[in-house]
This record gives structure tokens, C-alpha cells and sequence, in this order.
């Protein structure tokens, strides 16, 4: 915390308001989790959507 009282106020409204980049998680982890299946069931949901 010794940077902080250098910052801006303004430059530390910047740094927020971007966005964080999105992380890589290998497929293992995301199964792991019980991510993969959440993604699993969106991408089947949206393509039995578009097939109708």
C-alpha cells in the first residue's frame, strides 16, 4: 500500500472501469468445478434454439 497515496484519484477510477481480461481455465479445471457442464447444457440450450 505505499504506492497508494501517489495514485490519482482519476487514474484509479480508470484502472476500474477496464475491464480484467478473462482468465484461461483449462477444461479439467472447469469440469472439476462443475463449470464445463453449466457451458455444456448453455451451448446444447442456444443450438436446439436455433435448429427450431
Amino acid at each position: 500500500m505505499a504506492n497508494r497515496a501517489i495514485w490519482s484519484m482519476r487514474k484509479r477510477h480508470e484502472w476500474l472501469a477496464t475491464p480484467l481480461k478473462a482468465r484461461r481455465v483449462k477444461r479439467a479445471t472447469r469440469v472439476r468445478c462443475g463449470l464445463q457442464d453449466a457451458i455444456d447444457r448453455k451451448v446444447t440450450k442456444s443450438s436446439s434454439e436455433e435448429s427450431n
